[in-house]
């Protein structure tokens, strides 16, 4: 299975194929400078969406997670953007992460 794992500010778009689920955070997540700024607003906002699409279970199997940053990317990203975005998906307890930037 393939999740697709969509960052935008303040916002978290995740999809499965056939499902899609946005939740937006309660608290900013992303400053002028960075997408992901406040690294636990950001993973709550995540572990929420997470619930509401249903990916982990007992035999379901590990996803293949896609990360999409939607915004602040002009230049490419950064290690430790990179690093940030790898950390926040392992959420889903990925069997492998993909970044597309």
């Amino acid at each position: 299975m393939e999740v697709k794992l969509k960052i935008y500010r303040n916002k978290i778009e995740l999809s499965n194929g056939s499902k899609i689920v946005s939740e937006s955070s309660k608290e900013a997540f992303s400053t002028q400078r960075l997408l992901v700024a406040n690294f636990d607003a950001a993973w709550n906002c995540l572990v929420t969406a997470e619930k509401k699409l249903s990916i982990k279970g007992l035999f379901k199997r590990k996803p293949k997670v896609v990360v999409e940053p939607k915004e602040l990317i002009e230049g490419g990203i950064s290690q430790v953007e990179d690093r940030i975005f790898r950390e926040l998906s392992m959420a889903l307890n990925p069997k492998s992460v993909e970044i597309r930037a």
